[in-house]
């Protein structure tokens, strides 16, 4: 901790930012550009659902667009056969959507991000 914090008039140890100044002093300076970048990321994702499904064929990829484009709110259905993922856009109900993907194929799950 800098000397100069401890003659700070409003210094609390409790408390995460400085008394007195605008909401952009934190004293976590590095923690608040990550929860920035963060809600960038989870807004660029919303209304996109992503599934894990077994995609062996065109017959299955056509089953797949045909039946979820009936369900409310889905806007683009995009079915990737490679890795095996279906990516849904629009503002569908994403429990919705695995509950009618599972009727489809009943190995369908929420796509799981590895790092």
């Amino acid at each position: 901790m800098n000397p100069n914090e401890l003659f700070y008039a409003g210094y609390n140890p409790y408390q995460r930012r400085y008394n007195g100044h605008n909401e952009y002093w934190f004293m976590g300076a590095l923690n608040a550009e990550k929860q920035a970048e963060e809600e960038e990321q989870e807004d660029a994702k919303k209304g996109i659902i992503e599934l894990s499904m077994p995609l062996c064929c065109e017959g299955c990829i056509m089953k797949v667009h045909k039946k979820l484009k009936t369900l409310d709110g889905v806007a683009s259905v995009e079915c990737n056969q490679l890795k095996q993922k279906v990516i849904v856009k629009g503002d569908a109900n994403p429990e919705a959507v695995l509950k009618k993907a599972r009727k489809i194929n009943k190995r369908a799950d929420f796509w799981k991000e590895t790092e």
